[in-house]
């Protein structure tokens, strides 16, 4: 009797271990993460940015399902004369930029990269730069007539939206970032959690974006003008997703990758209930992310649909409310525009901690921009790329 109730607190002690242990893994993992996340990285030493940055492109990775779009079957590579430029490599040295390619329309013309840091066929994180892909997959799917028209609301594609906020939104004011949920999600970055937070609930307790959804009503929706709000972007996605054949994936395979020539494949994540998360958190090469600026660029200067789509877009895009120098002043199909220090006609992608595409629409040239944290002038490197121009 002795022994067994000896056996009976054994396995009590073990098994209160076992929760204790689990439950101190969890409250250092959200911790670390939280931390991983946070928008205060400048103020963190070299050492630690390292480490949220090796976070964001393994640990992150590994709690979400992962879809790969694959590789082109016949990957093109860019010309490329390069030569060394040392005020580049001096930024890089004393900073967490790890990439600057400019591709000047011919050729490439600068390609410097932190090789302690970064290697060439690394798949890096996009952060927001992953909004405008979906912005110009919407464009293919309405060429394609998969999506009948850009202005058809977003419940015709996505049911779940129906009897929320967003059910009579037209796919033109969601890309448009203009559907008025201020109301139910408030964040910039990502900063401290809160009850109108989207990514991080999404991202470190694993939130599916449905619920998210689910939650907005109808008689809280505000003026339908521009505000940021990543669940907009995912929505969109997801309406792609469920109408596109083989959905989201095997179309950005075969409008993108094999299109532009892949040389690595790019990956991107699903929640629990295996919607695709868009908002930020594609993996991509340095080289394909150039790619993909060089085939908006094509497709813009051709006789096309998607070239129609693509000035539209232009055309018909929105004020973004910002107005600081050297801002975006307009935002159209999850692209940036409007930039007046920009000489040229463009469109812009741009993500948190300094990632960056610039798309010369007139020349076809692109200057692509990776880093772990915008701890350096970012002004500095478009001077010495882009030289005149671009005038702040």
């Amino acid at each position: 009797m002795q022994k067994n109730t000896l056996f009976r607190n054994s396995v009590k002690q073990s098994l209160m271990k076992k929760l204790y242990l689990l439950s101190l893994s969890a409250i250092i993992f959200f911790l670390f993460a939280s931390y991983a996340f946070a928008d205060h990285q400048l103020k963190k030493s070299k050492e630690e940015s390292l480490v949220v940055h090796k976070y964001r492109m393994n640990e992150l990775r590994k709690s979400f399902k992962n879809e790969i779009v694959e590789k082109a079957k016949s990957p093109k590579a860019l010309m490329d004369t390069s030569k060394p430029n040392e005020k580049l490599k001096k930024i890089i040295k004393k900073s967490d930029l790890l990439s600057v390619l400019y591709f000047n329309g011919s050729e490439i013309e600068v390609n410097e990269i932190s090789s302690e840091k970064m290697q060439d066929t690394d798949l890096m994180y996009s952060m927001s730069m992953a909004k405008s892909y979906v912005g110009y997959l919407l464009g293919h799917a309405v060429c394609d007539g998969y999506i009948k028209s850009i202005d058809d609301p977003i419940d015709k594609y996505l049911p779940e939206t129906k009897g929320t906020l967003y059910e009579s939104v037209s796919l033109r004011d969601m890309s448009n970032m203009s559907s008025g949920d201020a109301y139910f999600f408030q964040e910039k970055g990502y900063k401290k959690e809160s009850t109108k937070s989207y990514a991080l609930p999404l991202l470190l307790k694993r939130i599916p974006i449905e619920e998210f959804i689910k939650k907005t009503e109808k008689k809280h929706q505000r003026k339908q003008t521009f505000f940021y709000s990543n669940i907009q972007t995912d929505i969109v996605a997801n309406a792609l997703d469920k109408n596109l054949p083989g959905g989201i994936g095997k179309y950005m395979h075969v409008k993108i990758s094999e299109r532009a020539g892949n040389t690595e494949e790019t990956v991107f994540l699903r929640d629990k209930n295996d919607w695709a998360i868009f908002f930020a958190f594609l993996y991509s090469s340095r080289m394909n992310y150039l790619k993909f600026g060089k085939l908006i660029y094509d497709d813009w200067k051709s006789d096309s649909c998607i070239s129609d789509y693509l000035k539209e877009v232009l055309n018909k895009s929105v004020s973004s409310k910002e107005t600081h120098k050297g801002a975006y002043t307009r935002y159209g199909a999850f692209f940036w525009t409007g930039r007046k220090p920009l000489k040229f006609k463009h469109f812009g992608l741009r993500g948190h901690g300094g990632q960056t595409i610039i798309i010369n629409l007139d020349t076809g040239a692109v200057l692509s921009i990776h880093s772990i944290r915008q701890n350096y002038d970012f002004s500095k490197i478009e001077k010495i790329v882009l030289k005149e121009l671009i005038k702040f």
